[in-house]
């Protein structure tokens, strides 16, 4: 079941990196999502870029080092990788994105919606998120949304490495 959840979440994941629906993603695909973003949402554009490329490379590496990946393609790489490098990942995103400490519903919010997200999505997200209840995001608990998302077939976050 667990192999079953997380494939169906990395296909969703292959979805939103694919919106011209071309059934490929590739390091344009990454790079699409930074042309979403503007300056006014807070992230390191420069820095959330190379954590994006550095995804892709270990997407990548798993798959023969393919330019491009089929949806198939893209699941069965990412089934390959460890969770360590998930976090590994997920802390330099959430470093570029966010910075170092903790990131604020507000910041939070425009960063999603940058990245064409719904504000109400991206407000629930973030409730769902911090766990705490200080008012603030910290960085174990984006991961934690992450591994929830990824092992847990009741409703979770829908962030995926600030993608889904």
């Amino acid at each position: 079941m667990a192999t079953e959840l997380k494939s169906q979440r990395f296909q969703e994941l292959f979805d939103a990196l694919d919106p011209d629906r071309n059934d490929l993603v590739g390091q344009h695909s990454f790079d699409n999502l930074i042309s979403r973003l503007d300056h006014d949402c807070g992230a390191n554009i420069h820095d959330l870029q190379k954590a994006f490329h550095e995804f892709w490379r270990t997407v990548q590496s798993r798959s023969e080092n393919r330019p491009t990946l089929s949806k198939q393609q893209f699941v069965d790489a990412l089934n390959a990788t460890p969770l360590q490098d998930f976090d590994r990942l997920s802390g330099h995103v959430f470093a570029s994105a966010f910075g170092f400490g903790e990131v604020t519903k507000d910041k939070f919010v425009r960063y999603y919606t940058a990245m064409g997200r719904d504000e109400a999505a991206a407000q629930e997200d973030f409730t769902r998120l911090h766990g705490d209840r200080a008012g603030v995001l910290r960085r174990q608990e984006f991961h934690a949304g992450l591994v929830n998302y990824l092992h847990n077939s009741a409703p979770a976050s829908s962030v995926v490495l600030g993608v889904v």
